[in-house]
């Protein structure tokens, strides 16, 4: 559902510091967003209707008041229909896990408070209320605000607890509130969800057969979602394999590392996002396997529910593999689909090698490539190869292990 969305020039590096330095983040006065609650007792009847994912996705809600009130999403993975009339609940699901962006968007464009309240200490917050962000539009990720960038979309603030990070923006106003038109849902640096509302106007004259239910099997399968403390999750998670970190190229070596987790009713991880950024070039890696483990369903109140939470782990990326770095032969013993680069004949002296350090994980998968040595414009043609090759991890005991390995293509 999440795709690449830079929202300005240079985000990327404001973004990694952002989550590098909360700036105060996780007081509760800061952690408030001028958003205002359209759904409020006593708020005026309203009609919304959102698109996200540049409109694959569809949200539509017909809102009287807390006791009458209809709301649809429609995407490709999932759909969802809610009616509330008095005591009268209908709710249809067409799966028994509601995605997270989903969720936290439907949620965060009607109704700030549920994300504002699962801020946690240390959590980014940039805020009109903590002074990072301001009507101009200029946005700071540190408290000296050296380190700044201005959007065309004037004030921007935005929430990041974990699993339910938005942004807020392009405010227009509203029976004198103040509604973000564009909502960005952030998994992790660079990957977003945007959703759009696309209409917001007084709903004056309802069709009653939006709220009927008397024809409908209510409470058909209500979505209930459980936050889980870390041993709540971890006990459910059971006995699973260890996580086997790759040998990252760069960063970290060891410390510690934390992750979101979401579960179905059924007890399967549907979603996992990586929380901290000490060893990020691991989180695909780790992210992967996170998604094979077992887990159990949690119950609550006598029956399954949805659930989610963080888990955190020591990592050590040197303590699986091979001690030493693969030479290039043992590197192309462990890779099929071997194809060497293309490069313009006679255009470099004989004996020209061009170098790549390369991390394997026990996926067989590269997560991570450094030059080592040669003429810096071979390294595109060298990376085009390189990414064609299928490697093989390690077996030691029997067990795929991660390695490093130095690649070595000899141009001429």
């Amino acid at each position: 559902m999440a795709y690449r969305f830079l929202w300005a020039c240079g985000v990327l590096m404001l973004a990694m510091a952002a989550a590098a330095q909360s700036a105060g983040s996780g007081v509760a006065s800061e952690a408030k967003v001028v958003q205002g609650k359209l759904i409020a007792p006593g708020g005026p009847p309203f009609h919304l209707t959102a698109d996200i994912d540049g409109g694959s996705t569809k949200i539509e809600m017909f809102w009287l008041g807390p006791d009458k009130w209809r709301r649809t999403i429609d995407s490709p993975g999932f759909a969802q229909t809610i009616i509330v009339n008095g005591d009268r609940v209908f709710e249809h699901n067409s799966d028994a896990y509601f995605p997270l962006d989903l969720r936290t968007l439907a949620t965060a464009m009607v109704d700030p408070s549920p994300i504002e309240s699962a801020v946690r200490p240390g959590d980014p917050v940039r805020t009109k209320a903590n002074g990072s962000s301001d009507e101009s539009g200029v946005v700071c990720y540190d408290t000296a605000r050296s380190l700044c960038l201005s959007s065309r979309f004037g004030l921007i603030e935005s929430l990041g607890p974990a699993g339910h990070a938005v942004d807020f923006m392009n405010y227009q106003p509203f029976h004198g509130m103040r509604i973000a038109r564009r909502l960005i849902y952030s998994v992790s640096v660079g990957d977003y969800t945007i959703a759009e509302i696309t209409k917001l106007e007084d709903l004056k004259h309802p069709d009653a057969s939006l709220f009927a239910t008397e024809m409908l099997k209510l409470n058909e399968n209500p979505i209930q979602v459980a936050d889980l403390s870390e041993t709540e999750l971890a006990t459910i998670a059971g006995e699973n394999p260890e996580i086997i970190w790759p040998q990252v190229l760069d960063g970290a070596q060891t410390g510690e590392a934390s992750f979101y987790l979401s579960l179905d009713a059924a007890g399967k991880i549907r979603e996992v996002h990586p929380l901290s950024i000490s060893c990020e070039r691991a989180n695909d890696s780790v992210v992967r396997q996170l998604l094979r483990w077992k887990t159990k369903p949690v119950n609550r109140d006598g029956r399954r529910v949805q659930a989610e939470g963080i888990l955190r782990f020591r990592f050590d990326t040197r303590a699986w593999g091979p001690k030493d770095t693969l030479t290039d032969a043992d590197a192309r013993r462990l890779a099929s689909n071997i194809v060497e680069p293309v490069v313009t004949t006679g255009k470099y002296p004989a004996g020209t090698d061009y170098k790549l350090w390369i991390a394997v994980d026990s996926d067989g998968v590269v997560i991570e490539k450094i030059p080592a040595g040669g003429p810096p414009d071979l390294f595109s043609p060298c990376d085009q190869a390189l990414k064609q090759w299928h490697f093989s991890p390690v077996m030691e005991n029997g067990e795929p292990r991660p390695y490093r390995a130095l690649v070595v293509f000899h141009i001429s």
